[in-house]
């Protein structure tokens, strides 16, 4: 507060010292009244004290409420005793808080009144915009040449009170001291404006008043950048001040603006490298929903949305009525007193046979194991505005690290589906054989391609669910374990497929358009959920919750059953293996107790895991 200045031409002796006397009295005794004002004014007489300060805000509180200090009022008029320095805090206690972390405060030293001038004369003005007078007064320092150009700065200048003034962004008396340097402190600023952003674009009322979309926030979470944004990582992705810069915030038909298809590359440039200019198709905002826009997106989603609900509705209900069957035939043998033949075995039928080797059963093993790490590491992701999300992400050391776990799974999983692509081609060609009889060998019973009998078969267990007839006979390969394994294939295609290409979008902008990089987040989403809830549910049903499976069947880590499983389950190959003389070559030793074990705990611990796993995946589907 500027020291309000003593004229000397009003010094007088006798009888305005008396006055002056009464005056010391009156600053001591009663030092925030309006008589107090009265007799400074009796000296500090210029039209600002007198007239100004009267029609203030401050005219209530008396002089000595700023100006303490004055003890002897000779002294004062004299000069030799001057007030102490004014101290706003003691009424706006709420506002000198905050200050004290003000960036101009810390760094400037700047006071009170080096915003504040003219403080004996402010007033109260109910229609007074309050916006447009803190851009003047904050320009009157800062450069106001990228502000009042635009968007915000010129819908201030035209009147509109919703457009954000310097003060919505950077706060009026809370300005923090990184606000200045988005180099030197780019985590905490990218957080701090991309929310100061969201909180006005997400406010639909706001939105709508101003013809705006409110949806811009929720498409850019939807994104990788808002994703990991929400995760609480803003660090490695973009902000919104990244692509919209700090105050050139203009429409993208606006050359000036930084999102200008001519300004695009080097906006994009500023954290990207290496990309081809087919890159800057890459839509950063995407409405899946909307098919004029978005045609490409729309469709995709439909066809993902189709394929998945699709999907699952058929493969549910076929395991309800399956369900329903076993369960219901279980119960009418146990009343009746009928064992299974399986169960009560003797002899030849305990003999243990192989159904997978060692090397199938360590490729499951990993397949597991890399599928658990890449759900656990990608979900968190989709789901990143949940607190299990973001509990999960720290676990894993961060979104970081979480990101080099996901790609080391997926890595693992494409060289295994590399090595059954080549076991698959060996099998079709054997060495010695070549293409003869590649066909009988495609859609015999040792191959895992659909054939007729797998239609048969669908048609057979739909009559048994009804009880319309017997169950099936099957070979070594049923329809569903069939389906198992081409959905790996078509989910390696589909999500192994669009992760590459996620990977690296700089690299793939070489190959495709950046808008394919949208397809692509939206198929290996999309493809993620299909397959984790078909594992969680379905393949666990056939594995763990069919009464004479329960809690688990350990065939696929042990490798062998009891022959008269094999006999009960899959009489076809049964008879086959017997036909062709390749039975005996096929027995086994009873598992060993540490086998078992091993085998009873990992897949244990994969079933309560993958449980865990879908009750946090469909909450999140349904509350979030």
């Amino acid at each position: 507060m500027k020291t309000m200045k003593v004229t000397a031409g009003k010094r007088r002796i006798g009888f305005r010292a008396g006055l002056a006397m009464l005056a010391a009295v009156t600053l001591t005794c009663l030092p925030h009244t309006s008589s107090a004002a009265q007799d400074c004014r009796f000296c500090h007489d210029e039209p600002l004290y007198r007239v100004d300060f009267n029609r203030s805000v401050h005219a209530g509180n008396g002089c000595t409420s700023c100006h303490t200090g004055i003890t002897n009022i000779e002294k004062h008029r004299d000069g030799k005793e001057r007030p102490a320095p004014v101290n706003c805090g003691i009424c706006h206690e709420k506002i000198a808080k905050e200050y004290l972390n003000n960036f101009h405060y810390i760094q400037e030293d700047f006071r009170c009144s080096d915003c504040h001038r003219n403080i004996h004369a402010i007033r109260k003005d109910p229609d007074k915009n309050v916006k447009l007078a803190i851009i003047r007064k904050c320009t009157e320092c800062h450069s106001n040449d990228d502000y009042t150009a635009s968007g915000h700065g010129e819908a201030v200048l035209r009147g509109n009170r919703d457009a954000a003034d310097c003060s919505d962004c950077h706060g009026l008396h809370s300005t923090r001291v990184f606000h200045t340097s988005l180099e030197q402190y780019p985590v905490e600023a990218r957080e701090f404006y991309t929310q100061k952003c969201k909180r006005c674009h997400a406010d639909s009322v706001m939105m709508a008043r101003n013809n705006l979309s409110d949806k811009m926030v929720a498409y850019y979470e939807g994104t990788y950048h808002g994703k990991v944004q929400e995760l609480g990582y803003p660090a490695p992705v973009a902000g919104c001040g990244d692509c919209h810069t700090k105050h050139n915030i203009l429409p993208k038909e606006d050359p000036r603006s930084s999102i200008h298809p001519a300004n695009l590359e080097a906006n994009c440039g500023r954290c990207h490298s290496g990309f081809h200019p087919r890159f800057l198709s890459y839509q950063a905002h995407p409405d899946y929903t909307d098919r004029q826009k978005y045609p490409a997106l729309y469709f995709t989603f439909l066809f993902m949305g189709g394929l998945l609900v699709g999907t699952l509705a058929f493969f549910w209900l076929h395991t309800i009525l399956w369900w329903r069957k076993v369960y219901w035939e279980h119960h009418r043998m146990e009343k009746e007193g009928i064992v299974p033949p399986s169960v009560v075995a003797t002899g030849e039928g305990l003999q243990h046979v192989e159904r997978f080797s060692v090397k199938y059963r360590i490729m499951h093993v990993l397949l597991v194991l890399s599928f658990f790490t890449l759900v656990l590491t990608g979900f968190p992701l989709k789901y990143a505005d949940t607190e299990w999300a973001q509990t999960i992400t720290r676990l894993w050391g961060g979104a970081h690290m979480s990101g080099l776990f996901h790609r080391g799974a997926a890595l693992v999983l494409i060289i295994g589906m590399i090595y059954v692509t080549w076991e698959s081609l060996k099998f079709l060609f054997p060495k010695g054989k070549g293409r003869q009889g590649w066909i009988d060998r495609l859609l015999g019973p040792d191959s895992l391609f659909p054939n007729l009998k797998d239609l048969q078969d669908l048609k057979g267990m739909f009559l048994w669910f009804f009880n319309k007839g017997e169950a099936p006979k099957f070979d070594r390969w049923t329809y569903w374990e069939k389906f198992d394994f081409l959905a790996v294939f078509w989910g390696m295609f589909a999500i192994g497929g669009s992760g590459i290409l996620l990977w690296k979008p700089e690299w793939s902008s070489w190959i495709v358009p950046g808008w394919v990089l949208n397809i692509a987040a939206l198929v290996h989403s999309e493809e993620a959920l299909l397959a984790a809830l078909f594992i969680f549910t379905i393949h666990f049903f056939n594995t763990h919750f069919i009464p004479n499976k329960f809690p688990m069947d350990r065939l696929i880590f042990t490798g062998t059953y009891r022959l008269e499983e094999l006999k009960e389950q899959r009489p076809l190959e049964y008879e086959r293996l017997v036909a062709e003389g390749r039975l005996e070559s096929l027995k086994r030793e009873h598992p060993s107790i540490p086998l078992k074990l091993i085998s009873a705990t990992f897949g244990l611990a994969s079933l309560l895991l993958g449980l865990f796993l879908t009750v946090l995946i469909v909450w999140s589907l349904l509350f979030t």
